[in-house]
């Protein structure tokens, strides 16, 4: 059973992530801000220039 800890990434993190393996596998904008239900893509924008290379990395490796 999952159990809800107060380190847990908050939802933003793991959407960002989905994002940005999204982008740089390189699906078109508009179909990750579809995907992440987003109503304006420029929330998916916002999203997408949270992350850097270095912060997924990072974010990834305390994930495993």
């Amino acid at each position: 059973m999952l159990r809800v800890t107060k380190d847990r990434k908050p939802k933003y993190v793991s959407l960002g992530i989905f994002a940005s393996i999204l982008k740089n596998t390189g699906v078109n904008i508009a179909l990750i801000s579809q995907a992440l239900g987003h109503q304006d893509i420029k929330t998916t924008e916002i999203y997408l220039s949270k992350f850097d290379d270095k912060q997924m990395d990072e974010i990834m490796s305390n994930l495993l």
